[in-house]
């Protein structure tokens, strides 16, 4: 018996040294064991309220109020194979305005020998900012067609019925308010009120009449703004071919 005991000793300690030679087994205790993970899912919610992106200084002393009228017209048009089959219009009178500004500091104040003051006003300094439509004046005038044949067709799944002419009319209108054709006329009335501004505030300070004037040395820069893109098949134009520019009675 003592014989059997030895040779299944010696039989288990051959084993374990030919295991631990050749690596062909391998021990772990239960607690280093880790599960291996495959997939990892990360669920992100955005937020979806409405934020403040960004604050800008602003150093503009605003001395006019242009308000304008743009008579607009717009079409879309509907294709099906290289054919149009349906056109969309509009017509609308866009009310709105845009603020003449001269940028702050930017006078500068000459008192000479002789006892004049002369105020000289940089033509470069003068900004026409914020166009905008005014969308609660115009929307009465907001007129939209589709024809008998437009009704017809929006019945079809692959016809959209969402026009889109109304709020790319809007944004052309301000385009055309903010224009260098419209900012040169209303420039024309309000380079008058802009000197008469500077020369009241002067005024009530005290200053003498007879010794003031007041003097906008070149011109503005009248930039166009950015291009807009109006989609596949839209078009629009002021339908009377001008706009109309009238510098309001409130100065300053």
């Amino acid at each position: 018996m003592k014989r059997i005991f030895t040779g299944i000793a010696v039989g288990v300690i051959a084993v374990v040294v030919f295991v631990a030679t050749t690596g062909s087994l391998s021990f772990s205790w239960p607690w280093d064991v880790v599960p291996d993970f495959n997939e990892v899912e990360v669920e992100l919610t955005l937020p979806t309220e409405a934020r403040i992106v960004n604050i800008e200084p602003i150093m503009l002393d605003c001395r006019a109020r242009v308000h304008a009228e743009v008579p607009v017209s717009g079409t879309r048009e509907h294709n099906l194979l290289g054919q149009v089959y349906r056109t969309d219009t509009l017509n609308m009178l866009a009310i709105g305005d845009v603020d003449t500004c001269v940028d702050g500091g930017a006078a500068r104040v000459l008192r000479r020998t002789d006892g004049t003051t002369e105020i000289v006003i940089p033509g470069q300094s003068i900004k026409f900012v914020r166009p905008r439509v005014n969308t609660v004046e115009t929307a009465a005038s907001v007129a939209v067609s589709k024809g008998l044949l437009g009704k017809v067709t929006d019945v079809f799944p692959w016809v959209s019925d969402d026009l889109g002419l109304t709020p790319t009319a809007y944004a052309y209108s301000q385009n055309v308010i903010g224009s260098s054709s419209c900012m040169q006329t209303a420039y024309t009335i309000t380079e008058g009120l802009i000197t008469d501004a500077y020369r009241q505030q002067f005024l009530d300070q005290g200053a003498d009449p007879a010794t003031l004037t007041v003097r906008i040395d070149g011109e503005p820069t009248f930039d166009d703004p950015a291009p807009l893109y109006m989609g596949e098949g839209v078009q629009m134009s002021v339908g009377g071919g001008s706009v109309s520019c009238i510098a309001s009675d409130t100065v300053g």
